[in-house]
Order: structure tokens, then sequence, then C-alpha cells
């Protein structure tokens, strides 16, 4: 995995308007933004659904990056 990609800009990549825009809202730029907290706390985020959610992994594993993805809050 090309690690750049984690900061570029999430309207730059190819995630879905919905993701883009529930993203914006929470104020994450990059997908490392969004990588920086666990899942459960993602979860807690209003707006932040399930879809979103497998949307992150998918995108992930199409990047072989899963293993950035934190399932635990260490």
């Amino acid at each position: 995995m090309d690690p750049s990609i984690l900061q570029k800009p999430i309207p730059e990549l190819n995630l879905s308007d919905s993701f883009k825009e529930m993203a914006h809202r929470h104020d994450f730029r990059t997908l490392q933004d969004v990588l920086n907290w666990p899942v459960n706390v993602l979860l807690m985020h209003e707006d932040f659904t399930q879809h979103h959610y497998q949307e992150l992994r998918n995108f992930l594993i199409s990047l072989n990056g899963l293993q950035l993805l934190k399932t635990t809050n260490s």
C-alpha cells in the first residue's frame, strides 16, 4: 500500500458521495483522520453508519491496507 494515500484529501478518493459528506461533517479531511479512531468509536459518530464502515473496510482491502483499521481501542 502506498502510504501517501492516507494523506490525500477524502474528496479525491474513490469513495461514495455519502462517505465524503459524512467525512466533511465530522471534519475528517484525510483517510488518516478517519483511521485515527477505532471502529467502535467511529460507529458512535452521528452519521457514521455500518454502510460507511463497510465502504471504508472494502476500500482498505482494495489498497491492501486492512491492517490499518483499528478494531480495538489500543
